[in-house]
């Protein structure tokens, strides 16, 4: 594993780790964590990774800006700015390695995975997690009474099992600007896999039905009795996964089209 940091623009950088396999990699797999999430995912992703790289995937995870070890503030997060992050990250991918790459987003990390994706080329296919598609509904839940002070224009102060943070209104002016069906759309021509728990309690599961009702090539797992993080059933999502993997990417193109630089 190697501990690298992505330069964002002069003053921001992303915090991120990089898993390699042993023999040249033959694709990258970037992973994009969710809402107050942090790229360790709860120290699942080491042993998610030594899955990935046996199957000859480089793997990077990184923090989103204002997240974990990534500069900037939390407060400052919108759906655009993540996806610039995810943007640049890619990039950085592209100019290491040229490989080709397989986008996985968490929660509100699989939602910038569809928000970005008319903007990044190159990308062999795409997995979400538990990803929100009705952004202002599910943010309705989420939020109560503090999503209507923030469209009123208030900061507002929350505090959760990780602790206390702050949204700006900033953050639902972004997304109500989003257009998920056309984003969505950009994706499209490349394989998608979507797994999503029956028990969700934070983003129903008619949010993986709304995709799959767009996207009818979409392989979509909704999982018997798993909420939102998976608690309990993380290792049933990996081997969903890791099965969709193995299925659409087993040939995937070769090896490096050029040694690191």
């Amino acid at each position: 594993m190697e501990k690298i940091s992505i330069t964002i623009d002069e003053q921001q950088t992303v915090s991120a780790l990089l898993f390699a396999p042993e023999s040249p990699p033959r694709g990258g797999l970037v992973v994009c964590h969710g809402f107050r999430g942090a790229k360790e995912n709860s120290g699942h992703v080491g042993s998610f990774a030594a899955e990935l790289t046996a199957r000859g995937l480089m793997v990077l995870a990184f923090d989103f800006r204002g997240s974990g070890e990534s500069s900037g503030q939390f407060c400052d997060m919108t759906l655009t700015r993540q996806a610039t992050d995810l943007k640049m990250v890619c990039a950085y991918m592209e100019r290491r390695f040229e490989l080709p790459l397989i986008l996985l987003g968490r929660s509100f990390g699989g939602s910038t995975v569809i928000a970005a994706a008319p903007h990044i080329a190159g990308v062999a296919g795409y997995i979400l997690w538990s990803a929100p598609f009705d952004l202002s509904g599910c943010f309705r839940d989420l939020l109560k009474d503090d999503y209507q002070r923030l469209l009123a224009g208030e900061i507002v102060s929350i505090s959760d099992a990780e602790g206390s943070f702050q949204l700006k209104p900033e953050l639902l002016i972004d997304l109500h600007a989003q257009d998920m069906v056309r984003n969505l759309a950009a994706m499209s021509g490349k394989p998608l896999l979507v797994v999503h728990g029956k028990e969700d309690e934070t983003v129903p599961w008619h949010n993986a039905q709304q995709i799959a009702a767009l996207r009818p090539d979409t392989t979509l797992h909704l999982v018997e009795g798993a909420d939102h993080r998976f608690t309990d059933r993380v290792k049933q999502r990996e081997i969903i996964t890791l099965e969709w993997l193995d299925t659409h990417f087993g040939s995937l193109a070769g090896p490096v089209r050029g040694e690191p630089r």
